[in-house]
């Protein structure tokens, strides 16, 4: 695969410790931020990797999000024998039908917890179908005093920079080492891959080839998805 580095512009850090805690330092091009998670209480960073997954459109995955992205719903009508997308709004209603709904992702919130104090992350974004977007993030650091924090950045310069924390963390630690240093929690690998693969600018580990062979399915490339996991961001 063509697999190409590039500077994202921002910059993150991943650093699990033992105990069940982890350290995560962003920069996002105006000074180092530093986050405690406790992952015995609360969202781990697997809620960043979640966030980012589930706020791309076309991943129209809405009932494994319920509870920490919000959706709209995007009105679909026939108009001469073609689904045709008419409206995006916050419910549908009597005047809407007949008519198709699909659910489109526009924010997604996590905490953080410090056990004692706690950061909330927000992220939102156009509530549309395009797949390269800006991402507007809120951040709240609550500790002897509450601090506040708002990036505008492209989605995909935010995948490359959790991709890189991960992918540095992983063959830091490895599998197992992550899990045990974590307090069991796991990162998505499936999830990783994905935003690795947007964040380069490649999607062939994601190109599926369907097959019917003793029932139907679908296979990827497992070599292609193994040089995505290894590449070095």
């Amino acid at each position: 695969m063509n697999l190409k580095k590039r500077d994202c512009g921002i910059h993150m850090r991943l650093v699990p410790y033992g105990a069940g805690w982890t350290d995560v330092y962003v920069d996002f091009g105006d000074g180092e931020l530093y986050f405690i998670i406790s992952n015995a209480i609360g969202n781990g960073f697997q809620s960043l990797l979640d966030s980012l997954y589930f706020l791309y459109p076309e991943q129209d995955d809405h009932i494994h999000c319920v509870g920490f992205i919000e959706c709209k719903e995007g009105v679909y009508k026939n108009i001469n024998g073609e689904d045709v997308l008419v409206k995006i709004c916050d419910t549908t209603d009597s005047d809407d039908l007949p008519c198709g709904i699909r659910y489109i992702p526009w924010r997604s919130s996590f905490s953080w917890d410090e056990e004692g104090s706690d950061s909330r992350w927000v992220f939102e974004r156009k509530p549309t179908l395009d797949t390269s977007f800006d991402l507007h993030i809120h951040i709240e650091v609550n500790r002897s005093e509450q601090k506040t924090y708002d990036y505008t950045v492209k989605y995909e310069d935010m995948c490359y920079a959790v991709a890189d924390a991960c992918t540095k963390a992983l063959k830091k630690h490895g599998f197992w080492g992550y899990h045990q240093a974590t307090y069991t929690d796991d990162m998505n690998i499936r999830m990783l891959l994905f935003l690795k693969s947007i964040a380069l600018g490649n999607m062939e580990a994601r190109e599926l080839t369907f097959y019917d062979e003793q029932g139907e399915g679908e296979t990827a490339d497992f070599n292609k998805e193994l040089e995505l996991l290894l590449f070095d961001m």
